[in-house]
This record gives structure tokens, sequence and C-alpha cells, in this order.
């Protein structure tokens, strides 16, 4: 009887509970329903500038941004931006995406539709591709007070008023401009980069692009950005940046091709110029050079090694000045000399042979021209397992010219 009872009780609670369950369940669903959060849409009240180049910085204000990058979209000509350089509640700033074509300009944020903001007129980049001298005494790279320079590329435009050309800071009078083409007199100026300002109308934004070098024939002091490109700390890289990267201005032959030669860490954050086989491949005469024509005078270069390591396998490094084009000799099979064999040899000014460990130092090398001269200045290497030489500037200083000379 006893036991009857109890199992008649124990059904009955677990009828109970099932009948139970489906009322706590349907209850618990009931109030855990979540309501979609809707994003308020994006109100933009101004956009400026309306015109420019790729890279410019436009800038929209207006309200409901919101603060996070990742979920604003923006485009020109339905480009994507892929550089949002700040974004808050009322303010947003972008960089105009390369490839960008004049049309509506688009801002969405989070999930709701694209507004469109304005239109953007895009003005074709402008680029230098040469600079030369008509200076017939010295050659290309010099000029004096009167000489004209050419300046060559592309997207220039036409009005004068829209253009500016400097000599390391001081004006040069345009004497012709065509889109393609500048031509300029030179002022009263010291040695150093040339760069040309220009707007693409009256009321917009410029851009300066920085070229090449000129230098006066009767110039001493550091030469460096006349002769020679990347070559000392901060140090341009070719595409993006992460720890490593290409240097830009510089030829390379053998395992240097597409190789990384620039190395940014926190302790520097300017960059070295690296020459290593490590993870980089190796380099079996690989070279790594640029080309530049000196005028006649006594030079100094001077190499910042930051760090010299051997540690195993072969290893030899020799920094070269040749005369010529891509002349750099190659090196015997262990690196510590150059080969005999090879008719470039013959052509080496002078070399700095590194071919073991050595201490963080700055080389001094001499060079006399009598005459101007093209050389070939870079670095060949036998490299092979691991070792590792870093720089932080490849200078050129010219000390008084020939002319001057007793």
């Amino acid at each position: 009887m006893n036991v009857m009872k109890y199992s008649l009780i124990k059904n009955a609670f677990g009828l109970l509970a099932l009948i139970s369950f489906p009322v706590l369940f349907a209850g618990c669903e009931q109030d855990a329903k979540f309501k979609a959060y809707v994003y308020p849409t994006a109100e933009v009240s101004e956009m400026y500038p309306k015109l420019g180049y790729a890279a410019e910085k436009v800038t929209f204000t207006g309200t409901n941004f919101g603060d996070r990058k990742e979920a604003l979209k923006v485009a020109f000509g339905g480009v994507a931006v892929s550089n949002i350089l700040s974004c808050n509640n009322n303010c947003v700033v972008v960089e105009v995406p390369e490839g960008a074509v004049a049309g509506d300009v688009t801002l969405q944020t989070w999930n709701n539709e694209p507004i469109t903001v304005g239109t953007f007129k895009v003005y074709p980049t402008p680029v230098i591709e040469e600079i030369f001298s008509h200076n017939t005494e010295y050659g290309s790279n010099m000029a004096i007070e009167g000489d004209l320079v050419t300046i060559k590329g592309a997207n220039f435009g036409t009005d004068k008023k829209l253009v500016e050309v400097k000599f390391n800071g001081t004006v040069a009078p345009i004497e012709s401009l065509v889109d393609e083409q500048i031509v300029v007199k030179t002022p009263a100026y010291k040695s150093g980069l040339v760069t040309v300002t220009i707007r693409p109308e009256a009321n917009a934004n410029s851009i300066t692009l920085t070229g090449t070098g000129l230098m006066d024939p009767q110039a001493t002091g550091d030469v460096t950005s006349i002769f020679l490109q990347n070559s000392v700390a901060p140090f341009s890289p070719s595409g993006a940046v992460n720890t490593w990267a290409i240097a830009t201005g510089w030829h390379t032959s053998g395992g240097f091709v597409g190789a990384n030669t620039l190395l940014f860490t926190e302790e520097n954050p300017d960059g070295l110029f690296v020459l290593e086989c490590w993870n980089n491949g190796k380099k079996e005469n690989a070279k790594i050079y640029q080309v530049a024509t000196l005028p006649k005078g006594d030079y100094k270069f001077t190499l910042n090694f930051v760090e010299i390591v051997k540690e195993a396998g072969r290893f030899g490094v020799h920094f070269v000045i040749a005369e010529g084009d891509e002349t750099i000799p190659n090196l015997v099979a262990n690196g510590d000399k150059f080969d005999d064999t090879d008719e470039n040899t013959a052509k080496v000014k002078t070399s700095y042979p590194i071919t073991g460990s050595m201490d963080p130092h700055t080389k001094e090398i001499s060079l006399h021209l009598d005459e101007t001269k093209q050389l070939t200045i870079g670095f060949v290497t036998q490299l092979n397992n691991k070792g590792t030489v870093k720089l932080s500037a490849i200078r050129i200083y010219r000390e008084m010219p020939n002319d001057n000379q007793d």
C-alpha cells in the first residue's frame, strides 16, 4: 500500500514537471526577446575641400558619425577609402584613395544605407620623372645662376600662376610650362633639392613634389641629397611598412631583388639599412647600388655602421665606388676579395671590405676626381647563413673643388 502511494506521488510530480516545463520555458522565451539596436543615420553638414588630388585630406562635419573607424565606409566615385585618419561623432577626416574618380562621395555608418554627401573633383596627381641642367661644362646635375633647368614629368598643368619651383628653398623663375615639362632659370641658390608646388585650381590645396638635387659647381660640404637617394635615416620604404621594408631609390641584382633592406624598430624608428642573409635569402654576389655623376673635386664618403656580426657561413660585404654605370665587380666565393677575372675589377676607384665581425664605427673613404665621372656606388655581398651589416647613413661630402686648389 505504501509502495503504491509513493509510486502515485512520484508519477504525479513527474507529470507536473512535464506540464510546468513548457510554461516556464515559454515564460523565459517571452522575457528574453532581444530588440535589434538601430544606429542613427549620419547627417553631414559640410564636406571640404571638394576638389584635389589623390591623398588629399577631406573633412566631413555633422552628427551621428560615431567613433568607430571600422563602422564607417566612405567612397569617392565608387572607390572605397582605405585610410580614415580620424573619426568622432561630429567630425571625420579621410584620405582620397588612389584610383579615385570624379563623382559622388558616399558615407555609410554601421548597417545604415549609404548617403550621398556631395561630389568631389579628382585631378591627376603630378609626378616628377627627371630633372637636369643644361650646363654643358659641369654636367646635368650641376647648375650655376642663369642656367636653364628642365623638369620632366606629368600633370603639371599649364598655368604658371599655379606652379612654383624652388632650388633648396629659393624660387626659380619659370621660363616655360606645359603639362609634361617645366623649364626654369637657375636662381642664386645653395645646393640642394628641387621642389615643385602645384595647385590644380586657384582655390585648391597645393601638392609639393620633391625631386633630385642640383649643385653649384663650387659648393662644398654635405652633398648627399644631390647624388644619392634614401641613404640616410629617416629612410623611405617602398610599399607597406611593418618591421621590414624594401628601400626606394636603390638598384638591385641577385639576392637583393625584391629583398627587404630596411629595418624599423623601437630603438631605430627612422630605420636602418641592412645587408644580411638570415630571413632574406642567400646573397651570392648580390648587389645593391646607385649610379651618380660627380664633378671633379675631392670627396669624402662616410659610412655609419651600427652593427656588424658574422655568426656562421660565408660572409663578405664590400662597399664599392667604381667608374661607369653598373660596374661593381663580383667577389670570389668566400667573399674576401674581388674576382680578378671580372673586367669590372679594374674599374674600382676605391672600396671598403668587411669580412668579419666589427664594432660599430664610422668609416671615412676619400675620393679624388680630376674630371667629372659617372660612378656606381654601393655594395656587393657574399652572404650565406647567419651574418648582418646594419648602417644608419651613407653620406657624401665635397671638399674644395679642384679649380680652387693649388
